[in-house]
């Protein structure tokens, strides 16, 4: 089991079947990506991977995804 903190103070724990399930999905989504002949910034998948491993939060995953393509348009809700 993994425990992850966060800086504001959320508390995560991971089992390892939580993270081989959450790399499964991340890894089904890049393939998807790829299906579609897209391809997936390394920094992105690096970053999916974190979160897959309770490292990070998703909202960091989009935060740094938004920094990294600032010159391109990109949807925000």
């Amino acid at each position: 089991m993994l425990v992850i903190g966060y800086p504001g103070g959320t508390v995560t724990t991971l089992t390892e079947q939580e993270v081989q399930r959450n790399m499964r999905a991340v890894a089904h989504a890049i393939a998807q990506q790829e299906l579609e002949g897209l391809k997936v910034p390394e920094s992105t998948v690096a970053d999916l991977r974190r979160a897959a491993r309770g490292e990070i939060d998703t909202d960091e995953v989009i935060r740094n995804i938004y920094r990294r393509f600032k010159n391109v348009p990109i949807f925000r809700a």
